[in-house]
């Protein structure tokens, strides 16, 4: 006797289901462009403490500090402790997560509108669409 674990059930016909994409809605484009931004400006500002922290735990700021006097005496061009403090390096990571989330953000709707363009020339995109 076989049990029930070991039968098949019976499978279901497989739909298809062709449809082409014509066009994306612009407003659309421009607010999942915007949340994929945000997100990625989240992972900017996280990327950039995660390694201040790596770096910092490591002392290679004072380190690299320390070879620059040895190298070029008490006068040293630049300080690295005093350049790369926590709170210059998150300012930056900010500012470039800001130009970034408003670059991105514009990218999207230009990129939406080329393909809109596009799709009116060729007939738009052709999908496949199946129930499983």
């Amino acid at each position: 006797m076989v049990s029930n674990f070991l039968k098949r059930k019976p499978q279901e016909p497989r739909k298809q289901v062709r449809l082409k994409l014509a066009s994306i809605d612009l407003w659309s484009a421009l607010k999942l462009g915007f949340l994929l931004s945000i997100a990625l400006g989240i992972a900017t500002l996280v990327t950039a403490y995660l390694l201040w922290v790596v770096l910092d735990s490591v002392d290679l700021f004072t380190s690299v500090d320390s070879l620059l006097r040895s190298v070029f005496g008490e006068v040293t061009p630049i300080v690295l402790t005093d350049e790369f403090a926590l709170e210059r390096v998150m300012s930056t990571a900010a500012t470039l997560a800001l130009v970034n989330i408003v670059i991105n953000t514009a990218l999207t709707v230009v990129w939406a509108g080329v393909f809109n363009v596009v799709s009116k020339l060729i007939g738009g995109v052709a999908l496949t669409f199946t129930n499983n």
